[in-house]
């Protein structure tokens, strides 16, 4: 868990935490010199059941406002520091201001140097803080007054730091690893070193991260967590990460490290922004500073609802930056002023990897209110109709969610009838039926053009849709489909629910002169060729009389390009069984006697047996095997 501060310059941040922590957070000798932190610092708090918080003081000067906004945002609870002997100064304000943009949800506050002034005085700052907090996320916070110097009040805050850090949500340690770096340093004989809070996930020695910016993959070689070597950090801590091969020329604070494939930079990114009360009216496209994360870029926000935006207002809007950055849905931005450089509002990332805008777009703004809602499932199911379906791990790369909460969500999603569960692949319900529908209309049409065959081949009927449908998604969704009554699947073959091949009554009399032909050729009848040219028809359609005869049995395909009438076939077969009633075998001289035939007539008729397994060759002679 992460503990921040945040207040006016000299209100006695450093202090507090190094009453404490024991650790001073100023790192620089300038900041000792001046008594003034100019950068973000750490230390850690040690709880009464023995567990480790993470501390970052930032500095409350007006000109390190962007190093502040470098720490604060990860934070999981906050104390808000005010000099006794100066009350609320602009910094304070300002500081509140961020933390009510970034909806910190736990706060305590902290009225420090408490041993400089009378009881009366404390008082009358006690009140004037309860009144300045009276609309804010704090207004219900306890108030502690503290001196850093003699200890006094500081068992009574650490007794509430503790029950309000029992009170915190567990960040989420199996989804996918993300870690803005703070601060990036080299260190002699071991590279170079990144700093910063892990938000989500878990970083492992020898693990293998990415760095974005430059987008490297590089394997970890030390973690350090409170200054102590450890094999593994979860989310929720603040690390130190050795990852040697990378320059420090080549990242800065800003850089993210996160699980290699899941997260892209991005120079675009919807957002709702609302605008602090008191500050200038926003134009369309205007420059401004953008804070996310540890990051800082100039970014020109596109307002999607209006030409302006009022203070107090809140509105959608499209942010261009001038420079990439990794963005993930649900994290809090903040923005100030070009110049001069004053806050003036945040917000929050609806969609990290949005197409360009035009502005006043009905079906945009309907997508991005559905975006905002605070359940993630509406943002999984765009992205899930956007992939035309995905499996778990790809729909976690492109949610940046972890596989168990996605797995959970998605079911639910299943039971409600929002998607569909096909094999491994998740689909929206409105692709699920799209897919229905194409299945459907396609088999309709074949059964219009072909009516005499029984259905469509799975192969030629499942190319139709995606190939991520290929597979186990499209025996699934077969499946389905056939449960619910709409078509039949016999073995390879596809059909409607209740179609039976059948004749028109222009091709009822081609089929019956078909087998008068048949009948009459006997054991010699006419190739497929010549049939089609008795017949007057094209080579598809009598090809297709020939499958409905073969398969209603009328006719047999004894060889290739060689087809009898059934009844050739079976006095074919009477003869061979009268034969084996008085012989052990039959060789094919013997078979061509029998039927009277060629010996290219016996011998495709007794290959046709032996694939029947009616009988077995042995050598130059055949004998019964499963003669019928």
């Amino acid at each position: 868990m992460i503990i921040g501060t945040a207040g006016h310059v000299d209100h006695g941040k450093t202090e507090l935490i190094k009453a404490l922590t024991g650790v001073d957070a100023d790192r620089f000798v300038e900041e000792k010199e001046r008594g003034v932190s100019i950068d973000i610092g750490f230390a850690p708090y040690s709880m009464a059941d023995g567990r480790i918080a993470g501390v970052i003081d930032v500095p409350g000067h007006e000109r390190f406002i962007h190093n502040m906004l470098a720490g604060i945002g990860g934070i999981d609870l906050v104390f808000l520091v005010i000099d006794a002997q100066e009350g609320i100064m602009p910094q304070t304000r300002e500081h509140l201001d961020i933390l009510e943009l970034l909806q910190i949800k736990k706060g305590l506050v902290v009225i420090t140097k408490r041993d400089l002034v009378d009881g009366e005085w404390l008082e009358l700052v006690v009140e004037e803080v309860r009144d300045f907090l009276g609309n804010t996320f704090l207004k219900d916070a306890s108030i502690f007054c503290v001196s850093s110097v003699t200890g006094e009040g500081l068992k009574e805050l650490r007794m509430a730091i503790d029950t309000l850090l029992n009170t915190v949500q567990e960040r989420d340690e199996k989804a996918p690893l993300y870690m803005p770096l703070d601060r990036v340093f080299s260190i002699s004989g071991f590279g170079t070193v990144v700093t910063g809070t892990l938000l989500t996930g878990t970083v492992r020695v020898g693990q293998v991260v990415e760095i974005l910016p430059p987008g490297r993959e590089l394997r970890v070689r030390g973690i350090q967590v409170h200054g102590g070597m450890v094999e593994a950090a979860s989310a929720g801590q603040r690390v130190a990460v050795n990852v040697p091969g990378l320059e420090r020329g080549e990242i800065a604070r800003g850089s993210v490290m996160a699980a290699p494939g899941y997260y892209y930079l991005t120079r675009f990114c919807d957002a709702r922004l609302r605008l602090l009360p008191g500050v200038r009216p926003l134009p369309n496209l205007a420059p401004v500073h953008f804070y996310l994360g540890t990051a800082r870029v100039v970014a020109r926000l596109l307002l999607l609802e209006g030409d302006e935006m009022a203070p107090g207002a809140e509105g959608f809007v499209q942010c261009r930056l001038d420079k990439p950055l990794v963005a993930r849905r649900g994290d809090r931005f903040i923005v100030r002023s070009y110049s001069p450089m004053v806050t003036i509002g945040g917000g929050i990332i609806l969609d990290d990897q949005p197409a360009r805008h035009r502005r006043f777009r009905p079906d945009v703004l309907a997508r991005l209110e559905e975006l905002e809602q605070e359940d993630p499932r509406p943002f999984v199911l765009q992205k899930l109709k956007t992939a035309s379906g995905a499996t778990l791990n790809e729909l976690s790369h492109l949610t940046h969610l972890g596989e168990n909460q996605l797995q959970v969500m998605l079911e639910g999603a299943v039971q409600d009838g929002e998607a569909s569960k096909l094999g491994e692949l998740y689909v929206v319900a409105e692709t699920r039926a799209t897919w229905e529908q194409q299945i459907r209309e396609k088999l309709e049409i074949f059964h219009g053009d072909k009516p005499l065959l029984p259905g469509m081949t799975k192969s030629l009927l499942g190319s139709l849709l995606p190939r991520k449908a290929a597979g186990r998604p499209y025996d699934a969704l077969l499946e389905q489909l056939k449960n619910q009554g709409l078509i039949t699947i016999n073995g390879e073959i596809v059909s409607q629910e209740g179609f039976s091949p059948r004749p028109g009554a222009g091709q009822a009399e081609k089929i019956k002169e078909l087998l008068l032909i048949l009948g009459k050729g006997d054991l010699n009848p006419p190739t497929p060729r010549e049939l089609w040219q008795l017949l007057g028809v094209k080579k598809e359609e009598g090809e297709m009389f020939l499958e409905y005869l073969s398969r209603r049995g009328d006719v047999v395909k004894v060889g290739e390009d060689y087809f009898l009438h059934k009844f050739v076939v079976e006095r074919c077969l009477q003869l061979l069984r009268q034969h084996f009633n008085q012989n052990r075998t039959v060789t094919l001289a013997q078979y061509r006697d029998l039927i009277e035939g060629s010996r290219k007539n016996a011998q495709a008729i007794l290959e046709y047996f032996d694939g029947c397994k009616y009988t077995r060759r042995l050598g130059d002679e055949r004998v019964p095997l499963k003669l019928p």
